[in-house]
């Protein structure tokens, strides 16, 4: 059995690796080019939550949920 310490390392280690700006797979509601995640590590504790999102090509921005 591992530590609340290691525990949270190992979660903290794989929460960091999702931190830049990624493609997600859905489609630009303005130009259908993909969408991008903003900012990965940051949720709007809404309910549902939220992320926000982007697309490069048209300077479109919004959340999904």
């Amino acid at each position: 059995m591992q530590t609340l310490d290691q525990h949270n390392q190992q979660a903290l280690a794989v929460f960091q690796l999702n931190t830049q700006p990624h493609p997600n797979g859905i489609s630009c509601p303005e130009c259908q080019h993909e969408l991008m995640d903003s900012n990965p590590s940051v949720c709007l504790t809404s309910w549902p939550p939220q992320y926000s999102v982007h697309c490069p090509s048209c300077g479109y921005t919004g959340s999904r949920y």
